[in-house]
């Protein structure tokens, strides 16, 4: 496996030499695959899946909250009304849904 490496960050990695990168410089790492190795913001890192879930769990945590609670609150809202307005609530429940599960993928854990 080989990283490609620009101003201290491994910007690339790869099983084969990269050809035509002159301009970085290459280094062979025999000791990790490129499987080992997380792209995030621009640069690979290497990865630990455990400590990877945990910051996935809390990035979660975090966008639900900023993110899906406040759907939460005004769907409560208008139960408390009356009469109840089903067609706006079941529009916020599905978009509650949509939100959950865009949080999922974008904050998604390793197996």
């Amino acid at each position: 496996m080989f990283k490609i490496i620009k101003e201290n960050k491994i910007i690339g990695i790869s099983e084969e030499y990269p050809a035509l990168l002159d301009k970085y410089e290459v280094v062979e790492d025999t000791a990790h695959q490129v499987s080992d190795y997380k792209h995030y913001d621009g640069e690979f890192t290497l990865h630990n899946i455990e400590k990877d879930n945990e910051e996935m769990k809390q990035a979660r945590a975090n966008a639900y909250q900023v993110e899906v609670d406040p759907i939460t609150a005004h769907i409560q809202r208008l139960k408390d009304e009356t009469p109840v307005p089903k067609g706006e609530i079941a529009e916020l429940i599905a978009e509650r849904e949509a939100k959950v599960q865009e949080i999922k993928e974008r904050y998604p854990y390793d197996r």
